[in-house]
């Protein structure tokens, strides 16, 4: 039986999308709400266009990250991986066999997922912070791709898991500087 693990987005995000649609709602209701008992406020900065822009930024960001948060940001499965960064429009699936490397700030809160795909090499940058269940997802990715005879390889403050490599030692010289 296939074992698919989903992680979720923490808490936070959720929260924060919907602190942004809060936000957004107050602000159109009080502009509306001004510009119906005040009909002349339309000449002044309330009928500004970027104002309304700005609005709708709000209300399309929060609605976004909100929306985007009822799903899990990775879905590991037998043979795919689906991870859904909040940057990002749409989710992006593929094959195991497909990941050529990975790339992660030692100490930092971003991994960037190499995949082939027909039309060349192609990347996701994923946010860390953003992941419920951050090492365990980062010892799932480890698990997966070291299985598949990944290496790891770290220079300066870089990690990275790349198929096809020969293990380097620490390529940076404390004392040299090199």
């Amino acid at each position: 039986m296939p074992e698919t693990a989903c992680l979720p987005f923490r808490p936070w995000v959720r929260r924060a999308g919907l602190s942004i649609i809060v936000v957004a709602a107050l602000v159109t209701a009080i502009i509306l709400f001004t510009l119906a008992a005040v009909p002349s406020a339309r000449y002044g900065w309330m009928g500004e266009r970027f104002v309304w822009v700005y609005v709708g930024t709000l209300w399309i960001g929060g609605l976004k990250v909100w929306l985007g948060t009822l799903r899990p940001i990775a879905v590991a499965g037998d043979e795919f991986l689906t991870l859904r960064p909040l940057h990002q429009l749409r989710a992006r699936t593929f094959a195991w066999r497909d990941i050529s490397g990975t790339e992660q700030m030692i100490g930092g809160d971003r991994l960037i997922v190499y995949y082939d795909t027909p039309r060349g090499m192609r990347f996701v940058a994923l946010n860390l912070n953003l992941v419920k269940g951050r090492r365990e997802f980062l010892k799932l990715m480890d698990e997966r791709l070291l299985a598949r005879g990944f290496v790891e390889k770290i220079v300066e403050r870089s990690r990275y898991l790349s198929a096809g490599s020969k293990p380097v030692a620490q390529e940076h010289d404390s004392q040299t500087g090199n």
